[in-house]
C-alpha cells in the first residue's frame, strides 16, 4: 500500500466548532492531515484543484444551502474511492433512498458524534496504515481554544518520539497560555491517548447542547474537581440560556422518580416533619428544600383532590428544578423572597444579583427545553414559584388572578418550606397563624382550608 498520510482528510462545515471536532476525532484515530473548509463551494474548488482525492470527506449538510442532491452528486462522479460522511439532523428514509446504491456514502446522525465517527473510521481503515495506536495523540490549538480549560498533562512534540510536558493537570490552561505557541508557528499539542479518549467522552455528553447553542465551550470536568464546582458545569449558560447534558438530565429523572417514590408513600405530614427536623444537619438545604416542597405541595393536592398521576408529577419536577441553578448557592437558596432579597442586595455581587433574579426562569426553561416527560405547563409552576398574591413577587410581579390555581397551591407549599427549615421552632399551627390575611386571596384561599384540614389531621 502508498503511503497515503500527507494526502488530507476533508471536513465540510459552516461551524467552527463542528469542524474542530471532527478534525480532532480524525486525527486522534488516524495517521492523517485534515482540511478544514466552511462551504461547499470552497470544498468543490478545493477537490478541483487536488491531484489525488482525500480517502475520506465528512461534510456537515446544512439546510438551504446547497441542496444535498447537488454537492453529492458531484462527489457521486468524481470521487468514487472516497468514503463520504454526511452529517444530518437526522438519518431520513429519503436520505437512505437517496444514497442506498452507493456504498462509499453514508448519512450520520450528527448528534452520535464524535462516537459513531470513530467507529465508522475503524471500520473503513481496519488494518491501514491510517489506524493510529501511537500513545500520544495530536490536538490542533485552535480546538483547545474552545474548550474550558482542559486540566490535563499537555506536550510538544521537539523530536521523534520526544515530548515534553507544557502544562500538568493541576494546571488550567488558559487561552491565552496556549495561543503564544501558535504565534511561533505551532499549530498542534500532543494529549496521552488516554486523555485524548476522556475528551471525546467529554465531547460526547455535550454534543446535544452544542447543536443547540452558539458560541459554546465544551466544559471538560476533572475528576479532581470540587463536587460544587462539577455540579455547576453540568449546568452550563450559553447566550443567557441555561442547559444541561444528557447525563445530567437522566440524574435529575431518577431523582424525580426517588422522590415521587417517596412522597407516594408517605401518609403522615407530622410523622415526615419530624424525621426531616431530626436529620436537617446530616442533609443539605437543597435536598430538604426539594423533599419537602414535594411533599407538602402532594399532600395539599390530594387533600383538595387533585390527586391524578399528571398533578403530582407537574408538582414534583417543579419543586426539583425551579431552583436548581442555585441548588450549590445555599447562601442564595435561603432568600426566601423579593423582600429579602433587597435587604441583602448590596452585600451580593452583580453575577449573584443576576442568578437569583433569573433562577425562576432558569428552571422553567430546563423544564421547558430538556424535561419532556414532565406534564404540560409545568415550566409555569416553576417560573411561578416566588411570586406572591399582592403583586410584591417576581419575576413578573403577578397578582392573584393571574397566578394558577396550581402555582398558588405549590407557592404556599414553598413558603412553609422556607418557614419549617429556617426557623428554630417552627409548627404547622403557628405557620397557619402568619397566614393570615398573607394569602387571603382568590385561588389561595382553598389551599389554606386544605392546609388546615392537614394540621387538625396531625
Amino acid at each position: 500500500m502508498t503511503m497515503t498520510k500527507k494526502l488530507p482528510f476533508l471536513v465540510v462545515s459552516s461551524s467552527p466548532y463542528m469542524r474542530g471536532i471532527l478534525k480532532f476525532v480524525l486525527e486522534t484515530m488516524l495517521h492523517t492531515d485534515v482540511t478544514e473548509l466552511e462551504s461547499e463551494e470552497r470544498a468543490l474548488t478545493f477537490l478541483k484543484t487536488l491531484e489525488h482525492v482525500p480517502s475520506m470527506i465528512v461534510y456537515d449538510y446544512t439546510p438551504n444551502t446547497y441542496l444535498l442532491e447537488d454537492f453529492i452528486g458531484y462527489l457521486r462522479n468524481h470521487s468514487k474511492l472516497v468514503k463520504i460522511v454526511i452529517l444530518v439532523d437526522v438519518v431520513r428514509e429519503e436520505g437512505r433512498e437517496l444514497l442506498k446504491d452507493h456504498q462509499h456514502m453514508m448519512l450520520l446522525d450528527e448528534s452520535t458524534l464524535p462516537l459513531t465517527l470513530i467507529q465508522e473510521a475503524k471500520l473503513i481503515f481496519e488494518g491501514s496504515q491510517y489506524v493510529n495506536d501511537e500513545p500520544y495523540c495530536r490536538i490542533d490549538i485552535g480546538f483547545l481554544s474552545i474548550l474550558d480549560g482542559i486540566n490535563k498533562n499537555l506536550f510538544i512534540k521537539i523530536g521523534h518520539n520526544k515530548f515534553i510536558k507544557l502544562f500538568n493537570e493541576d494546571e488550567t490552561t488558559e487561552i491565552v497560555d496556549i495561543q503564544k505557541y501558535r504565534a511561533r508557528g505551532i499549530n498542534y499539542l500532543y494529549l496521552l491517548r488516554e486523555t485524548a479518549d476522556w475528551v471525546t467522552g467529554q465531547i460526547q455528553r455535550q454534543i446535544d447542547i452544542f447543536l443547540k447553542a452558539n458560541n459554546f465551550r465544551f466544559v471538560l470536568r476533572g475528576a479532581t474537581e470540587s463536587a460544587e464546582k462539577r455540579f455547576e458545569q453540568k449546568l452550563l449558560r450559553i447566550d443567557e440560556e441555561v442547559h444541561v447534558d444528557k447525563e445530567f438530565k437522566e440524574s435529575i429523572e431518577a431523582s424525580v422518580e426517588r422522590i415521587r417514590g417517596n412522597v407516594d408513600r408517605e401518609t403522615r405530614i407530622d410523622s415526615y416533619l419530624k424525621v426531616l427536623r431530626e436529620r436537617q444537619d446530616q442533609m443539605a438545604f437543597f435536598t430538604l428544600k426539594i423533599n419537602l416542597v414535594s411533599l407538602i405541595s402532594c399532600a395539599l393536592a390530594r387533600e383538595l383532590q387533585w390527586i391524578s398521576k399528571v398533578t403530582m408529577d407537574k408538582l414534583v419536577y417543579a419543586a426539583v428544578l425551579c431552583d436548581i441553578t442555585l441548588a450549590v448557592r445555599p447562601d442564595l437558596l435561603r432568600i426566601r423572597n423579593l423582600e429579602e432579597f433587597e435587604k441583602i442586595k448590596h452585600e451580593l455581587s452583580e453575577e449573584d444579583q443576576k442568578l437569583f433574579l433569573s433562577h425562576s426562569k432558569d428552571g422553567a426553561n430546563l423544564i421547558k427545553r430538556y424535561f419532556s416527560s414532565a406534564p404540560p405547563d409545568t415550566d409555569a409552576i416553576a417560573f411561578q414559584h416566588h411570586e406572591l398574591p399582592d403583586g410584591e413577587g417576581f419575576p413578573h410581579g403577578l397578582r392573584a388572578e393571574k397566578i394558577s390555581p396550581l402555582s398558588a397551591l405549590f407557592i404556599i407549599a414553598t413558603d412553609f418550606t422556607y418557614y419549617f427549615l429556617l426557623e428554630e421552632e417552627p409548627s404547622l399551627e403557628e405557620y397557619l397563624l402568619r397566614c393570615q390575611g398573607r394569602y387571603d386571596y382568590v385561588n389561595f384561599r382553598k389551599v389554606l382550608k386544605a392546609f388546615e384540614k392537614i394540621q387538625r389531621k396531625s
